[in-house]
This record gives C-alpha cells, structure tokens and sequence, in this order.
C-alpha cells in the first residue's frame, strides 16, 4: 500500500533525473558527444518510470514498469562501452 509520502518522493527524485537529463543534454549540445546523449536519455526514461510507478496502483503491473529502468540502465551501460571502445 502507497502511502501520502511515497507520490511526493517519487516527485523529488523524478525532478533530480529531469535535471540531470538537462545537463546531459546541455554538454551534448555543445560537445556533439553521444555519451552525453545516452546519458540524457537514461535519466529522461528515469524520470518517466517514477511518474509510471506513482500512477500504477496495482501490485500485478508494478514489474512491468521496471522494464523502463531496465531499458535506461542498459542506455547507461551501451554508453559507457562505446566510449571506451577502441577507435
């Protein structure tokens, strides 16, 4: 059961993830690096699940929701590696 404090807290931490999304997308505006662009996405996609997780009520369709985490976290880590990549 949701408690009056869970909907806000999800709303601190989708904020944090939306601000961070921006500032990704504020160095890949100006680098044109596609770490920064991944990065961006990851935290955006982030953003959404909290909003997802706070409107689905039922216990039956809460798993599914973390497949958008999963989906941004997989972002982070394609990010990572094709930045270390060898040229």
């Amino acid at each position: 059961m949701m408690t009056l404090l869970e909907p806000y807290l999800s709303g601190a931490i989708m904020m944090g993830c939306i601000v961070a999304s921006l500032f990704f997308a504020r160095f890949y505006r100006k680098s044109h690096d596609q770490l920064f662009a991944l990065f961006s996405s990851a935290f955006a996609l982030l953003a959404l699940e909290r909003v997802v997780l706070v409107f689905v009520s039922t216990h039956e369709l809460r798993p599914a929701v973390y497949v958008i985490r999963l989906i941004a976290f997989g972002l982070i880590i394609v990010g990572i590696i094709l930045k270390n990549r060898g040229r």
